[in-house]
């Protein structure tokens, strides 16, 4: 048992495993203030070579350009001129003989060969668990040009690491605007407020709502605002006409100042104090574990400027949390397990020689994730717990009988002997069904199999070694416990018969 425990250093860990679903989406960014139609047609462009290249793919559209204000969905999402949007579907894991996170590799390289790409994300899934594992840098700080370079010098060392196939940077680039400044005296003298003003600037752009069309028992919303030409420069918006409560028309550049401006980006916070993330895609053949540990040893031999700070969070995060939890609750099922024993044992030693078939199984979880090469994930650790409950059945089966055999007559021994004979083919019959019926989540390649490989391979490997040792190892340490309390009860019997004679 010990000596398993240093199987540990070579068994990788992530959080979930990455479950291929058939789906993709990718964003394209292209340079901020790429027209809309140069966007559009490199959209198609892309989709043309995207048809091409991957056959697999059953279908493929996109979206470009900012939503309407009543796209309440589209305008949760983060779009422009220049972003693309892709979502694209393939056939079933089943009839392909790439996986999705081979495609996604392969799309990233074919991505990284257009000059005219921005940056890109290719996200797997539908997300939220279902996607690739990423690793996380949070990097703290007030200044964006420190924490920005910082975070540029950080993505080019990840982009060398094993196993790392894409790296984003959280914050956007800084956006060009038009910013409309408004002279609050000149609007006072004109009978004007703020308020007034930009709701005029603004119903010239987005529309106001004028009437509502019906026909055939639909409704629709009529929307009055310029038309395209006269919103298209500085000087179409300094010539709005601004109307005040006489009726007198009043235009924007008699009333302000209309620039335009870079605008920086937003800002992102933890804890109140700014952030910038760096997140690096684990990608196929790579595990979470061992990115995270390449990505350490980068940020070490960084130079980390004074007044930042940085640490791995995210997903890696989450994983040690949700790992720190599952471990608390394995102690404190092993101490339930064993009140409940000693309760109906009515004895503190039996349920102590039962509790050693449970290392034993922990011993079958390492040897078969290492011999397999399978990641301990989060639905591993359930299956170690549910072990927990399932490998203690065969030493009760075992010692409840050994003991029935004692109060027959039977010695220590010939009771051992006989429980063994008695017990093995009902252990056996009991163990081989719970494997075998494991054996299919272990060995699946179905839709959604990754999700239970390792949960099959965890209680597949423990239940069979943990049985394996069980049958030899419980009783032996049965027959120390059982001569040692023999000798003791003569022990105590010949001391009362020493004093009563």
């Amino acid at each position: 048992f010990i000596s398993s425990l240093f199987l540990i250093k070579v068994i990788p860990s992530q959080f979930f495993p990455t479950q291929d679903q058939a789906r993709l989406s990718i964003d394209v960014k292209l340079p901020i203030g790429t027209r809309l139609e140069t966007s559009r047609a490199f959209g198609l462009q892309l989709t043309e070579r995207l048809k091409k290249d991957y056959p697999e793919m059953e279908m493929c559209n996109f979206s470009v350009g900012q939503p309407d204000e009543d796209n309440a969905w589209g305008m949760l999402s983060d779009n422009g001129n220049h972003i693309i949007s892709f979502n694209l579907r393939f056939v079933k894991k089943t009839e392909r003989k790439r996986s999705i996170t081979e495609i996604a590799d392969q799309m990233r390289s074919d991505l990284n060969k257009y000059p005219e790409i921005n940056t890109y994300m290719i996200t797997v899934g539908y997300g939220g668990t279902a996607g690739q594992s990423s690793v996380d840098i949070e990097i703290y700080g007030y200044d964006f040009n420190v924490t920005d370079k910082f975070a540029a010098d950080l993505s080019k060392e990840l982009r060398q690491v094993k196993g790392c196939t894409e790296v984003n940077i959280s914050r956007n680039e800084y956006t060009p605007e038009i910013e409309i400044d408004f002279d609050r005296q000149k609007l006072a003298e004109n009978g004007l407020n703020i308020t007034t003003a930009a709701t005029f600037v603004r119903n010239r752009f987005t529309g106001s709502l004028a009437s509502f069309y019906r026909e055939e028992g639909e409704e629709y919303n009529i929307r009055v605002r310029y038309a395209p030409e006269f919103r298209q420069s500085v000087e179409a918006i300094e010539n709005i006409l601004i109307y005040n409560n006489q009726g007198i028309g009043i235009r924007v550049k008699d009333l302000a100042t209309v620039e335009e401006r870079l605008t920086p980006p937003s800002i992102e916070r933890k804890d109140r104090e700014r952030m910038i993330k760096v997140s690096a895609i684990v990608g196929k053949g790579a595990v979470l574990s061992q990115v995270v540990e390449e990505t350490q040893k980068k940020l070490d031999k960084m130079d980390v400027p004074t007044g930042i700070s940085y640490k791995i969070g995210g997903e890696w995060e989450e994983q040690q949390e949700s790992f720190g939890d599952i471990f608390s609750l394995m102690l404190l099922i092993v101490v339930l397990v064993y009140i409940v024993m000693a309760s109906q044992f009515e004895s503190f030693t039996y349920p102590f020689v039962i509790m050693f078939s449970i290392p034993f199984a922990m011993t079958g979880v390492f040897l078969g994730l290492a011999v397999t090469s399978t990641p301990l994930d989060l639905m591993g650790l359930i299956g170690a717990m549910m072990l927990i409950g399932i490998v203690v059945k065969n030493g009760i089966v075992l010692i409840d009988y050994t003991i029935l055999c004692r109060e027959r007559g039977m010695s220590v021994k010939e009771a051992v002997v006989a429980a063994g004979r008695s017990r093995l083919r009902p252990i056996l019959m009991t163990t081989l069904t719970t494997v075998l019926g494991m054996i299919p989540l272990a060995v699946g390649r179905g839709e959604g199999a990754e999700m239970w490989n390792s949960l099959g391979m965890t209680v597949a490997w423990g239940l069979s070694v943990s049985t394996l040792v069980t049958l030899v190892l419980i009783p032996i340490i049965y027959s120390l416990f059982a001569d040692y309390g023999q000798r003791r009860k003569e022990k105590k019997l010949a001391k009362k018969k020493q004093l009563v004679a």
